[in-house]
């Protein structure tokens, strides 16, 4: 696993090519209205960027978890059409 480019407080996201703030799973899980659990499926289905820090917790980008929500629920609604 490489290591993460860090500028200040922001770390370089791959998937959007710009540095990013991460966020704590129970914070993107509360800023995309989802459960805990939504944001590890998530990142288990490559939708979203996340890093392991000490302790074995997880971050993700934030533009990351915005879009996957974005995507998803356009997916659910075309579903319904």
């Amino acid at each position: 696993m490489a290591h993460p480019f860090i500028s200040g407080n922001q770390v370089w996201c791959p998937v959007c090519r710009d540095y990013v703030q991460m966020l704590r799973v129970p914070k993107a899980a509360s800023l995309a209205d989802v459960s805990r659990r939504t944001v590890y499926r998530y990142i288990e289905r490559g939708g979203l960027f996340a890093l392991k820090v000490a302790g074995g917790a997880s971050r993700v980008c934030g533009h990351c978890l915005l879009r996957e929500r974005r995507r998803v629920a356009q997916e659910l609604e075309d579903r319904m059409k």
